[in-house]
């Protein structure tokens, strides 16, 4: 288990709802409920279904939505992870449909919550943070970074042709109500950020590229 004591501020308030309420999440398979793992992964050869997350799988037929991503990621979290943690950065940009699965579920403690009070990560990677009202949606079973807040994590703490890629999918996901301009004032409001400069470098060139989303 890794861990990361950084705290971060709670964001500004974002219009993105509070909770998402899906009529039904989509069903998810996992080895051994009923089919095997090389069973599951035969079915995925013959074209019945995808593969989604770290073993998880859905009917090939089922839209890649939101829900259903969120569904596997709860699939694989514990009961506790799942009470006391909320899904964020990477795996929450993949969440949204704007990033790669990731290798391991990346999971926010809201503090004055303790990392130790989570229990085992079971390969989880951890990190302990401040989380305002508006920065957390409910998907199903599971808590996830708002896009706001998932978009202001990535600009700050990823780096590289990933970090660039992916908060140029989240600006341009129809429906997130995020732009460069947005996402610089949350940042602005992060004190004594140490990579503060570098996330307003990224998202300047953001807008630079993409003039209409700022």
């Amino acid at each position: 288990m890794m861990a990361s004591m950084h705290h971060a501020p709670a964001l500004l308030p974002h219009k993105a709802p509070r909770t998402v309420h899906p009529r039904r999440l989509p069903e998810v398979l996992v080895p051994g409920c009923p089919f095997t793992d090389t069973e599951l992964q035969a079915m995925v050869n013959d074209g019945m279904l995808q593969r989604l997350v770290d073993g998880t799988y859905a009917p090939a037929s089922s839209a890649p939505t939101p829900g259903l991503r969120a569904a596997s990621m709860a699939a694989i979290l514990n009961p506790r992870l799942k009470r006391r943690t909320v899904v964020g950065r990477m795996s929450a940009a993949w969440i949204y449909g704007c990033a790669p699965a990731p290798p391991a579920p990346v999971l926010l403690v809201p503090a004055p919550r303790r990392l130790s009070s989570t229990g085992r990560g079971h390969g989880a990677l951890l990190h302990e943070v401040v989380l305002g009202d508006y920065d957390v949606l409910e998907f199903g079973a599971i808590r996830v970074t708002s896009p706001l807040r998932t978009a202001v994590d990535i600009a700050v703490h990823s780096e590289g042709a990933l970090a660039v890629q992916t908060l140029r999918r989240l600006i341009g996901q129809k429906g997130l109500g995020l732009a460069p301009s947005l996402i610089g004032r949350a940042i602005e409001t992060l004190p004594r950020q140490p990579h503060k400069r570098r996330a307003r470098d990224l998202l300047a060139r953001l807008a630079a590229t993409n003039p209409s989303a700022g």
